[in-house]
């Protein structure tokens, strides 16, 4: 069988050397009136000229020297698949050779950013079933935008899957989001820290606007107007900066759809970075329900799938889901992926009895040592004068302590955990709470913890490893009693007896 080698497309080049190139352009054309002021000096010994020549032609061989080596390493490297393996070799000086097992290749991944989509190119990305490198793509292949959907279709075939139908693609896209749906995703899954900041800055903005006594006569004055025109430029910018995050996340979900074919989920998205996810159903690691503050309060949830090679990168999105209510959240699961069971979520029993203890002593520990403790050592070393500076410091030592019990209480109301069946579910968070469906047959091993306190009341805790991308690769389930802990390694051992078996 004859081997069909291919290159990667020739803009490789430029988008590997333009980084550079841009730089030394700047730089050059930053510099240019100081070269030739230079030139024109009167101290400028003729002896020295042969030196100066010799510099300014390496600065400029330089971007030559640099195109030349990205022109000669994409002349010499070839990309095949020789039976079931897709093999990278680079014949340079130093030859290299990378054969990967494609029954190995976790996930299949179209991306096309902005300078891709004018030329018609496509970069395919692979990334292979480890843990070592998770949080990068194993395998980054620019071609053509028709080679790479007929390198993405062999691959596919090769591993057992098959190749999205074209109408059927075409029935997905006429099913993307609306601008309505994409609009309340944004802002009902704004995450908690968001919030925080949002607020801590609009009091700071408010307070620089309206915390003095300035009245619409004050204007005349040159001084009053000038400060009165910066503030509002510093709000200006407080709103432009914000609106700019919520127009980006805008545009990174538009044309959002998911859908299932066969034992494949099928996920696109993006204005101006197009991405297309092709992932085997069996490659599924874990699925999370999260509800951000808002989501919350108008009862909604989306979900995400967890797996190698997604949300490996800030650009690529974890979501299967927009942020929906909730019975649309679930009949959308049971279409997409009915081997979780996200129904399961509403059956997670509270914590354990004498868990609230454990969390109780946990919040009386930090506000000890970040509230009580430096506001004693600051009344022993330095004694305020004035009533007023103990009002103040109890007033500032109270709001901390307040912060800390309404972070103690939003996380235990949102603490659960369930472990019948064949998946673990955990459930965690303070602002934004956040289930975990994790299959037993997915999970690497646990860490099981426990303190003092803890094992007086017999319970433990701990985190579950499967195989993911580092951020989400350890998901942390809440405090279980001895009975629960018993199961959850039972069943972890049994499915991994099973695995080594088959």
């Amino acid at each position: 069988m004859k081997i069909e080698k291919m290159r990667c497309h020739p803009t490789i080049i430029l988008e590997k050397a333009g980084g550079f190139l841009a730089a030394w352009i700047v730089i050059i054309f930053s510099q240019t009136e100081n070269i030739i002021s230079f030139f024109m000096e009167e101290t400028l010994q003729k002896e020295d000229l042969p030196f100066i020549f010799l510099l300014l032609g390496l600065l400029l061989l330089a971007p030559f020297l640099i195109a030349g080596y990205q022109f000669l390493v994409w002349r010499k490297t070839w990309i095949y698949m020789d039976g079931h393996a897709l093999v990278i070799e680079r014949s340079t000086m130093h030859r290299k050779k990378n054969t990967y097992s494609i029954a190995h290749i976790s996930n299949v991944n179209m991306e096309q950013n902005l300078f891709e989509l004018m030329v018609r190119t496509c970069r395919l990305k692979l990334d292979m079933e480890n843990a070592s490198d998770a949080d990068s793509t194993d395998i980054s292949i620019l071609l053509s935008f028709p080679k790479a959907q007929e390198l993405k279709s062999k691959l596919l075939a090769c591993s057992g899957q098959e190749m999205e139908n074209p109408q059927n693609t075409a029935s997905a896209k006429e099913d993307c989001a609306s601008f309505s749906q994409i609009l309340v995703h944004c802002i009902c899954s704004l995450p908690g820290y968001y919030l925080v900041l949002f607020s801590l800055l609009a009091a700071f903005f408010a307070f620089m606007l309206f915390g003095g006594e300035f009245t619409l006569s004050d204007l005349l004055f040159e001084e009053n107007s000038s400060s009165f025109f910066m503030k509002s430029l510093a709000i200006g910018l407080f709103i432009l900066t914000y609106g700019y995050q919520l127009m980006k996340r805008l545009l990174a979900f538009y044309h959002f759809s998911a859908c299932r074919q066969g034992n494949d989920i099928i996920i696109h998205y993006g204005f101006f970075r197009k991405q297309d996810y092709t992932i085997p159903i069996d490659r599924i690691h874990g699925l999370q329900i999260v509800q951000a503050p808002f989501a919350r309060l108008s009862g909604r949830l989306e979900a995400r799938v967890v797996c190698v090679g997604i949300g490996d990168t800030k650009e690529e999105l974890t979501q299967l889901s927009l942020c929906q209510k909730k019975e649309d959240v679930f009949r959308l699961m049971a279409e997409l992926l009915p081997e979780f069971p996200v129904s399961s979520i509403d059956y997670m029993p509270k914590p354990p009895k004498h868990a609230w203890k454990l969390y109780a002593c946990g919040c009386l520990s930090w506000v000890l040592l970040c509230c009580l403790l430096p506001y004693a050592l600051l009344l022993s070393l330095n004694p305020p004068e004035k009533t007023g500076d103990y009002v103040f410091l109890s007033c500032v030592c109270l709001f901390a302590a307040c912060c800390i019990l309404a972070y103690y209480l939003l996380h235990y109301f949102c603490l659960g955990f369930y472990g019948d069946g064949s998946f673990a579910i955990c459930s965690g968070g303070s602002l934004t709470k956040t289930a975990a469906l994790v299959p037993y047959s997915h999970i690497q091993h646990l860490c099981l913890k426990e303190n003092p306190i803890s094992r007086r009341f017999g319970l433990s805790h701990g985190e579950i490893y499967i195989l993911a991308s580092m951020a989400n690769r350890t998901i942390p389930f809440p405090y279980i009693t001895e009975s629960e802990k018993k199961l959850l390694t039972e069943k972890v051992a049994c499915l991994a007896h099973q695995q080594t078996r088959n």
